[in-house]
């Protein structure tokens, strides 16, 4: 059985308050003393599917006072979520480390409960999942998704709304995440979260084709570095994005050998997160560049378009 595996790292270089790809700083028009500037400085997500069922993964690092953080993340379907452990994104960085990585394209640019209905907007699921506080919602209109998590403490710029209405108007369910209100103060989960070590988020659902939500960070301003990784996609299209390839295979019981036309930097040990997701390896291609507004206003699918509606197709899971 085949598994498709996209990752993705997002890196934004802006010193203002952003939204890049799925994070959202806290912009809260109640306060009368704006907090100290945020910037994230990189987010970093992991996709897998087998069959119809992908999984994404994410994680970021932020910096911003941890009452300030906030996350809203449009998915296609109702999706399970928990808290991920071990270390998927430490392991996928040792297995694609390039000595001397290529130039081309890579120029740099500056709380618990039943599911009840509020309104417009349908709670499927809120609870709490180590540091954060999660909300699953399912929004009739745009209006109504906005209230909603303003009420209840997701503050979302007014950049970061017109990133999402696209997702609103398409009937995707969000998954909201913050950090806590009993570790908001908690120095440990402060950094991490800048850090960039904070236990990632693992999400479930169903969705038709293996694909990545770019289009939500054309709320981020400016350039935005993206980093993604496609176990063997059954398209060639990778749109801005400069590709690197890497043939994986299983080794011993956690690890893998690893064989690329570049210079790698003889990766060893094992990596025993990734082998429990991508057991039997394959083709992975590493696709990086560094990404305007005009570049990030489609997500990106990795299917080909034979494969994209038919849940039958043999070359799908």
């Amino acid at each position: 059985m085949k598994k498709w595996i996209l990752g993705a790292a997002v890196a934004a270089t802006i010193s203002a308050p952003c939204i890049a790809c799925m994070a959202i700083p806290y912009d809260d028009p109640r306060l009368s003393v704006r907090p100290p500037e945020m910037r994230l400085a990189e987010q970093r997500a992991f996709i897998y599917r087998v069959k119809d069922k992908q999984h994404l993964v994410l994680s970021i690092q932020y910096d911003g006072a941890t009452d300030q953080f906030a996350w809203v993340i449009p998915v296609e379907s109702r999706p399970q979520v928990d808290v991920q452990d071990g270390a998927p994104f430490n392991e996928l960085r040792k297995m694609t480390e390039i000595l001397q990585p290529p130039t081309v394209g890579m120029a740099r640019s500056a709380p618990g409960g039943a599911p009840k209905n509020e309104a417009s907007v349908q709670v499927l699921e809120r609870k709490e999942a180590g540091p954060y506080d999660l909300a699953v919602l399912k929004a009739s209109d745009k209006g109504g998704l906005y209230d909603w998590l303003d009420k209840n403490n997701f503050h979302l710029t007014k950049n970061a709304k017109g990133a999402l209405d696209a997702y609103v108007q398409r009937k995707y369910v969000f998954v909201a995440a913050r950090i806590r209100p009993g570790s908001q103060g908690n120095t440990t989960v402060a950094q991490r979260l800048r850090t960039g070590t904070i236990a990632p988020l693992h999400m479930v659902y169903t969705n038709p084709k293996l694909s990545y939500p770019l289009r939500v960070t054309s709320g981020n301003p400016g350039m935005s570095h993206m980093l993604l990784y496609v176990l063997n996609p059954t398209t060639n299209d990778y749109g801005p994005l400069s590709p690197q390839t890497f043939q994986v295979a299983p080794r011993g019981a956690k690890g893998f050998t690893i064989a690329s036309e570049q210079n790698l930097a003889n990766p060893t040990g094992d990596f025993p997160t990734i082998r429990k997701l991508i057991p039997k390896g394959g083709k992975l291609i590493k696709l990086e560049g560094d990404l305007s507004d005009a570049d990030r206003q489609k997500d990106l699918i990795f299917d080909s378009p034979s494969d994209r509606h038919d849940p039958f197709n043999p070359n799908r899971g």
